[in-house]
């Protein structure tokens, strides 16, 4: 199981839990419905828009942000050595 997809739907459904939200309630405002929700919870892997939709539903979007070693790098003018 992908560690970062985990912590993904954990924190939307931890942000859905402290709206009062249960996952059912979550399944249908991001319209994936409570066997897709199930599946993402045990999924290697997800679309993009399936997370976006799943994090939309609970006032969280998807962001990117430097990785910050590789950010380090780059500061440091070592990334090619």
């Amino acid at each position: 199981m992908n560690i970062d997809l985990v912590m993904l739907v954990t924190e939307a459904l931890d942000q859905a839990k402290k709206q009062g939200l249960r996952q059912k309630d979550v399944a249908e405002l991001s319209q994936i419905g409570e066997v897709g929700l199930s599946r993402l919870k045990k999924a290697d892997d997800a679309r993009f828009s399936t997370l976006q939709a799943l994090g939309e539903s609970v006032g969280l979007k998807l962001i990117w942000v430097p990785d910050s070693s590789l950010a380090e790098l780059v500061a440091k003018g070592d990334l090619f050595d």
